[in-house]
Order: C-alpha cells, then sequence, then structure tokens
C-alpha cells in the first residue's frame, strides 16, 4: 500500500472534524463555571471574594487534576479495546475505574478538615480570604465522588468515540452549574456557600445523567449496582495494569497542577490584587486549553484504536491531520484574542486596579494559544498511545525549570509580568521535551 492509499484509508479530515466539534463546545462549556464563579465573586465591593475562590479552586485543582489519570488511563485502554472490538474488556475497565472513583471520592469527603487545614498551611492570603476558602473547601468536598465519576464516563465516551455523548455530559453539567451559581449568589445571596453548592448539585446530576449515557451505547445484560461497581476491585487483575499507567500520570499531573499552585501562591505574596489577576488569566487559559484539547481527545479517540490495531501507517497520519487541525485552531484563538482585545477583562471584574494589571499581561495572552498547543497535542497522543512514563519524564523537567525560575523572579525582581512569563516558558518546555519520546508511540506493549 502506497503512501497515497493510506492517506485515503485513515480518517479524513472531515470525520476527525466531526468527532471534535462536539467536543469543542462541550470544553467551552468547562472554563464557564470557573468564569462564572470568578464574575459573581467579582461583583462584590472586594478582590477578597475572588482570591477566595482562586484559593479554594487551587486546592481542588490540584486533587482533581492529580486524579485525572481516571480519565486518561480509561481513555486509553477503552479505545485501545474498542479497537480490538473487545466489549467485555471495556466493561471490566468501566467497572473498575468507577469502583476506584467513588472510593477515593468518598475518601475526600472524609478529608475535607485535613485539606483545610493544609490548605491553610501552604497557601498565602489574608485571614477573610483564608476563612471563605475554608468554607468553599468543605461544602464543595460533597461533590467529589460525582466529579471523579464523571471523569470516567468522559473517558469512555472519548474512548469509544462517543463525542456527542461527551458533549452532552460535559454541557450538562458546566451550564447547570453556571447557572446555580448566579441563582444562589446573585438571587439568594449564599456567597462562596452557593457558589459550592451549586458545584454539587451539578455533578451529581451530570452522574444520574452519564449512567442513563452509558447504558445507551454499551449492551448490558443487567443494570444494578455491581454491573458498575466492585467492592474488592483491588482484587482485580487489572487493576495493576491501571494502576501502572495511573501512577505516572499521577505524577505528571501533580506537577502540572503544582506550577498553577506555585503561580498562584506566589501572585498572593505580592498583593491581593495580582492573586485576581492571575486567577483571572488562569480562567482564560482554562478556555484555551479545553478548545485546544477538544483535537487532543480526538487523537486519542483515533490514535488508540489505530494502535490496538497495530497499524502504524494509519496512526502517523492521524498525528499529522489532528496535529494540523490543533495548530490552525491555535492561530485562529490569538487572533480572536487580539481582536477582542482588553474588554475581555471586564467580564471577570468592575474594578480599575485589577483591569489595568490584567492589561499589562496581554501581549503574553496573545502567545497562549501558539504556545500551549504542542503540549496538549503531544499530550493527546500518549494518552491514546497508553504511554504514561514519557508524559511524567518530561512534565517533571520541564516542572524543575518552572521551580527554578519561580525562585529567581521572587528572590531578584517579584513580578507579576515575569511570574506569568515563566508559566508560558513551564508549557512550551512540556511540549518540546515530550516530543522527544515521539518514537515510542509505535512500541506495542501487547
Amino acid at each position: 500500500m502506497n503512501l497515497s492509499q493510506i492517506y485515503n484509508k485513515s480518517p479524513s479530515f472531515i470525520f476527525i472534524w466531526k468527532i471534535t466539534w462536539p467536543i469543542i463546545i462541550a470544553n467551552l462549556t468547562l472554563p464557564i463555571v470557573t468564569a462564572t464563579d470568578t464574575a459573581v465573586m467579582g461583583r462584590e465591593k472586594s478582590s477578597t471574594f475572588i482570591a477566595a475562590i482562586a484559593l479554594g479552586g487551587i486546592v481542588f485543582n490540584i486533587i482533581y487534576f492529580s486524579l485525572n489519570f481516571l480519565r486518561m488511563s480509561t481513555t486509553g485502554l477503552v479505545s485501545q479495546d474498542k479497537g480490538r472490538k473487545n466489549e467485555e474488556e471495556i466493561k471490566k475497565i468501566i467497572r473498575l475505574t468507577l469502583s476506584i472513583a467513588i472510593a477515593i471520592g468518598f475518601l475526600i469527603i472524609c478529608s475535607s478538615y485535613p485539606l483545610i487545614q493544609i490548605a491553610k498551611i501552604l497557601i498565602s492570603g489574608s485571614e477573610q480570604a483564608e476563612h471563605l476558602m475554608s468554607e468553599y473547601i468543605f461544602y464543595r468536598s460533597f461533590a467529589s465522588p460525582a466529579t471523579l465519576m464523571n471523569m470516567v464516563f468522559l473517558g469512555v465516551f472519548i474512548g469509544i468515540g462517543s463525542a456527542k455523548f461527551a458533549m452532552f455530559q460535559l454541557v450538562s453539567i458546566s451550564i447547570l452549574n453556571a447557572i446555580l451559581s448566579i441563582v444562589f449568589v446573585l438571587h439568594f445571596s449564599l456567597g462562596v456557600f452557593g457558589v459550592a453548592l451549586g458545584t454539587v448539585i451539578a455533578q451529581w446530576a451530570g452522574c444520574l445523567l452519564s449512567i442513563f449515557m452509558l447504558i445507551r451505547i454499551i449492551n448490558y445484560e443487567h443494570i444494578n449496582f455491581k454491573t458498575f461497581f466492585k467492592f474488592n476491585f483491588y482484587n482485580d487483575k487489572k487493576f495493576y495494569s491501571i494502576f501502572n499507567i495511573s501512577k505516572d500520570l499521577f505524577i505528571r499531573t501533580l506537577c502540572i497542577v503544582f506550577g498553577e499552585f506555585i503561580l498562584i501562591n506566589n501572585a498572593a505574596k505580592l498583593n491581593m490584587n495580582s492573586l485576581a489577576v492571575i486567577q483571572i488569566y488562569i480562567v482564560l487559559l482554562g478556555f484555551v486549553a479545553y478548545i485546544l484539547d477538544a483535537f487532543a481527545h480526538s487523537a486519542e479517540t483515533l490514535l488508540g484504536q489505530s494502535i490496538g490495531n497495530k497499524d502504524k501507517s494509519t496512526s502517523l497520519v492521524v498525528i499529522f491531520k489532528t496535529f494540523i487541525f490543533s495548530l490552525l485552531l491555535a492561530i485562529v484563538l490569538s487572533i480572536l484574542i487580539f481582536l477582542i482585545g482588553f474588554n475581555i477583562f471586564e467580564t471577570f471584574t468592575s474594578l480599575d486596579v485589577i483591569l489595568n494589571e490584567c492589561k499589562k499581561l496581554f501581549p503574553y495572552l496573545l502567545l497562549l494559544p501558539i504556545v500551549s498547543v504542542w503540549a496538549f497535542m503531544l499530550d493527546g497522543f500518549f494518552i491514546g498511545a497508553a504511554k504514561s512514563k514519557p508524559m511524567r519524564n518530561s512534565t517533571l523537567l520541564a516542572f524543575c525549570i518552572f521551580i527554578i525560575l519561580n525562585y529567581f523572579i521572587m528572590l531578584i525582581n517579584p513580578n507579576i509580568q515575569y511570574l506569568w512569563l515563566s508559566y508560558l516558558i513551564f508549557l512550551l518546555l512540556r511540549g518540546v521535551f515530550l516530543s522527544f519520546y515521539f518514537n515510542s508511540l509505535f512500541v506495542y506493549d501487547n
């Protein structure tokens, strides 16, 4: 088979777009929750309320992003079994990962008080901000089991290639969460408690919806508790293969989350206004990341299935086509940000002191999509291939460099612009270092 035939038999640009656009729509709604929470807190008289959401949010970012291996490992394994047309193995993976998710979720609820105490020790903030942060952490912890199970469901939908179900899950949860936050805070004046309560209700509602959608695409003969959960999951043979993948992804994701934590914590050391600015920029980073991640999710699905079939030629064409799409999208995003201009910041706050600081960082915001797209897409390739060690190693190295940069910034010239620039360098280095492992994508483990 010649190159032209390989190119034509692989997923077309049109097909890739068909499975990607629902994820783009869905991912656009994800940062809406953070943006809404930031916006409603920004209507208060003090930047302390935005700071409290930033401080509390980073705690859950550390937790959930660290546990995002549940989504990534599920996607990689399910997509490869989908390529092998092995539905029974897919059912086993779903049952096992859901059991792990709900167990960890209830452990988080039981550990909410220690989490608050640790957060107070590690995170810098005013006394009022820390008090509001504690309230937010306690109440939001009750969403943990549902949030982690929703990660698993999302991994299944992406791995199987059910992009529209993934879209429906994410959009439903995000929109419900945003609406509830607005109602609870602006109408009922519940403050930080209202923001947390909106998240709890939305996540559990999304969990029920995901179960309903799952039984639409997986052929289950009987539906009961044991269909989806297994008490002694740690005895399952598949548990150890998931554990081996997950431990690497855990370390990798922990580095990413702690990178964000260091950024926020150093901004807080400057002042509360700087912390509020960084929180707004992290929200904007969320929009960019989730949009660009749509093609990474498509790559996970298609590459995982072709690798499951040990079809290297199709895998290479999938990589080429999805990356071209994502690079074009990154350029479009930078142009769009330029056209919107400073108006983008007024969505989040009306405080002049914060707006002025946001405007100073605007040139670096324009660079964000172009700088970050490499890491996002390469992550998608390696998740589809279920290759976790390269992701761990490359992120660890980039994180070490990021720590060194931040140390010297805070030592020599503490400055919010330098802090944000160091984070852009971290994003870029993740992609650069991961590209060194490209050939390992085609070393088949089974």
